[in-house]
């Protein structure tokens, strides 16, 4: 009789289904009012208690939106799938899954603040991770979220905590925190995440002026199977990234912690399973051996290993991944606010060897600037697109230039990603 959604009834489906006069001819009067009755009452009282501030709500007689967290525009197209949102209310936090065109069909609601909410195939099955806040700012002078991620059923219940895990150089009986930014399943046992860590290096070039006490942000990707770590990767190993960074980086300043090179994506190459990082900080996206953690190579920033011409310099970029048949390199260019306050999406075709740019696109997103964070996935001729900071989320067709699909989004989702 109700449509059930987050282990609650919200509406009721014979309502959803008919008007109010189908529901008379079909029932009869007291069927009729008792229906609807029981099922504004149920709503209410399951809403109320996980304290949201208005119910979902019909839109052009098919949307099933809630508008507390998002409304929406556009069809959506023809492309089927599921658009993942964690959105963060002053109140609470929304794990919101909606179907191609924007209604809401899933949702979990958390009492802390969650992000990067994410979808997975792992042997056959379907799993859902995202992440969860504990402590903003945990690290002094740095704006970060550290907490834990979170991995789930299909039915968004939790199958296991993952925390930042000892090794050799690591000792996390103070602290065991991971960083918002990226997380990798590879397996009910085994996964890819990051870690941000205050370490006091004394390996900055003597160019660079660094205080006797000055402090960084050491980036830290863990490879971790079977409970023990099997790769990891510290950048403060990498003296060279010292000098290459664009942003927070007086390490003369013995004071402030410098998030030099805030890392804030990984994915797998496919191709020979190394690492492809990007660096918000370095303008810069990196290629890490997976075995030795060898650099081998650099795109972008002050000393690219592939020349760039103006048109393909990318700024502040976020959620680098590959598209068509793992050939391309596709991300989010955000820009800069006083240096190119508009955001891109720009793909690049590599000769690894060769060191050089094979092919280029760049698409002007048409919408508003993206500051921070957001994502970006192409799919059958389209972007859907995330807005990080500028709180959208877009389905664009790029031949076209057509929107298909706008959620102005209430909050701000870290991510929006459509499978």
């Amino acid at each position: 009789m109700f449509l059930q959604l987050a282990n609650r009834p919200l509406i009721c489906t014979a309502y959803n289904k008919h008007h109010p006069h189908m529901l008379l001819k079909k029932y009869g009067l007291p069927i009729a009012l008792s229906v609807l009755v029981t099922g504004i009452l149920w709503g209410c009282k399951k809403i109320s208690s996980a304290s949201r501030t208005a119910p979902p709500q019909i839109v052009n007689d098919s949307i099933h939106v809630d508008q507390s967290l998002y409304s929406v525009s556009g069809s959506g197209g023809l492309d089927s799938g599921e658009i993942l949102l964690a959105l963060n209310t002053k109140n609470n936090a929304v794990l919101a899954i909606l179907d191609q065109k924007g209604n809401l069909i899933k949702e979990k609601v958390s009492g802390l603040k969650t992000d990067n909410f994410q979808k997975w195939i792992v042997d056959g099955q379907t799993r859902y991770s995202y992440f969860q806040t504990e402590g903003e700012f945990t690290i002094a002078g740095v704006a970060t979220e550290e907490g834990y991620d979170i991995i789930c059923d299909s039915d968004l219940n939790e199958l296991s905590r993952v925390t930042l895990l000892p090794s050799a150089t690591v000792d996390t009986g103070l602290y065991n925190k991971l960083d918002v930014h990226e997380f990798i399943l590879l397996g009910d046992n085994h996964y890819i995440t990051i870690s941000n860590r205050q370490e006091s290096p004394k390996n900055i070039p003597a160019a660079l002026h660094p205080s006797p006490n000055a402090r960084v942000i050491a980036c830290l990707i863990q490879e971790v199977e079977n409970g023990q770590v099997i790769f990891q990767w510290d950048g403060t190993d990498y003296p060279e990234f010292y000098s290459a960074s664009m942003e927070n980086n007086d390490f003369s300043d013995s004071v402030n912690t410098m998030d030099y090179m805030h890392l804030n994506s990984v994915c797998v190459d496919s191709a020979d399973h190394n690492l492809i990082v990007s660096f918000r900080n370095l303008n810069q996206i990196v290629k890490i051996n997976r075995i030795t953690g060898a650099v081998m190579w650099r795109l972008g920033g002050s000393d690219s290993d592939f020349p760039l011409s103006a048109d393909q310099v990318f700024l502040r970029q976020h959620f680098v991944r590959f598209t068509d048949n793992q050939q391309v390199l596709i991300f989010l260019d955000n820009g800069l606010q006083n240096t190119r306050p508009y955001s891109r999406i720009v793909e690049f075709k590599l000769d690894e060897n060769a060191k050089t740019v094979n092919g280029f696109t760049g698409y002007r997103i048409p919408d508003k600037f993206i500051q921070y964070a957001g994502s970006v996935k192409k799919m059958n001729g389209n972007y859907f697109i995330g807005g990080g900071s500028a709180n959208y989320a877009l389905q664009v067709n790029y031949t076209s230039n057509e929107v298909l699909l706008r959620l102005n989004q209430q909050y701000a989702s870290y991510r929006a990603l459509k499978y």
